[in-house]
């Protein structure tokens, strides 16, 4: 049996890699790397890598250039470096966009430097090498690998290790949603008997598309938002690729009738929200739903925007003396049509309820309606 290693807490939040990329709908669009529905400016981008101090960044404009970008991304990459540092987050861009020398140095962390460093960035990855370098990590570690004290609450590494690869793989059996196995040994017996190949997620629409191949990178590269602009494209060939999404990671048990009702499942938030705005009938209806319990619908139905998000909010039957809903609602429906009769900070009281539901039962087939911005 082999001993257990302990670690401190910071593999816990290094492991939850992907806490530090998602943002929120209240975001605005970051550092304008938005994808090009023309030529990439790669001077400009590569200016932007060399000067900045912020690995999302690096990251964005490795997703945006694609291959491109390797030139840029070896001048500043260095290895042994976190992934939430500009040189760590410019390896891993390497490695995901196909670098040997990248994926080389991280073969070699994996076994001469901190697993609360290397082990995130692998699966940040997620290709067919570092999945299969992370599977032979976990045979020739059979036993838990604790981080954390007595007193605090330790924690067992290999395990996160496995939820993260169920997270960020696909994986082809015939469970419907949340596919993968729960425990270490349901996990054990099927690489035993040659049952799962965790195969990476590889997006894909149009070859001859730079903008939708752009979108799908972004979304690979762990930049969630870029499904709203997906779906906004109109194109029929997205809905497979959102539906794919929607199937990768451990399902939700939490609130009825929300997919993903906590932060961490915010990239399932994101596909919710994509295909309602596409028109999936099912999802908007959880979304409506979810209005009851879960104040974040109110911001996706504004992503999702138009006659029926608008009606969606103000004809729910929410208690009009919720003041705290009342205040965010106002705010999303200010900005979802022209001419709106409040102003955002409206006072959350019944009485600017009421006025809101007048203005929509008289306005509702003339009004004018504001569609967000790209997200990514």
């Amino acid at each position: 049996m082999m001993p257990k290693i302990t670690f401190t807490r910071t593999v816990g939040s290094r492991l939850c890699f992907s806490a530090f990329l998602l943002g929120w709908f209240g975001a605005s669009p970051s550092f304008g790397q938005h994808c090009p529905h023309g030529p990439i400016d790669l001077p400009k981008l590569a200016a932007g890598m060399e000067e900045t101090k912020d690995p999302n960044v690096i990251l964005r404009s490795g997703a945006v250039a694609g291959r491109a970008a390797i030139p840029v991304l070896r001048r500043i990459s260095r290895s042994g470096m976190a992934l939430d540092t500009v040189p760590g987050s410019a390896q891993v861009s390497l490695a995901k966009l196909g670098d040997e020398g990248a994926m080389a140095e991280l073969d070699e962390e994996l076994t001469h430097t901190d697993l609360r460093v290397v082990i995130p960035k692998l699966l940040f990855v997620a290709n067919g090498k570092s999945i299969a370098m992370l599977l032979k990590f976990l045979g020739t570690h059979p036993e838990p690998i604790m981080f954390g004290g007595e007193v605090d609450n330790p924690h067992d590494l290999r395990r996160s290790l496995i939820v993260r690869l169920a997270d960020t793989v696909e994986y082809a059996d015939d469970r419907a949603y949340g596919k993968h196995p729960r425990s270490d040994a349901e996990w054990a017996d099927l690489w035993k008997h040659g049952k799962a190949t965790p195969m990476p997620l590889s997006l894909s629409i149009d070859s001859q598309n730079p903008y939708l191949e752009c979108l799908c990178r972004k979304i690979e590269f762990g930049f969630p938002m870029a499904m709203i602009d997906l779906a906004a494209t109109g194109d029929p060939r997205v809905v497979p690729i959102l539906l794919e999404l929607k199937t990768i990671g451990y399902r939700n048990e939490g609130n009825v009738g929300s997919r993903a009702p906590y932060s961490w499942w915010v990239r399932h938030d994101y596909v919710e929200t994509a295909l309602a705005k596409w028109g999936d009938a099912e999802e908007f209806g959880i979304l409506e739903h979810a209005l009851q319990i879960d104040q974040t619908s109110i911001v996706k139905l504004q992503v999702i925007g138009g006659k029926k998000a608008m009606a969606a909010l103000l004809e729910s039957n929410t208690n009009p003396n919720y003041g705290m809903y009342n205040q965010a609602l106002f705010k999303s429906l200010s900005e979802m049509v022209q001419d709106a009769p409040l102003p955002a900070d409206a006072d959350a009281t019944v009485e600017n309820l009421i006025k809101w539901r007048e203005w929509w039962a008289k306005n509702k087939d003339t009004a004018r309606f504001i569609y967000p911005d790209p997200y990514e």
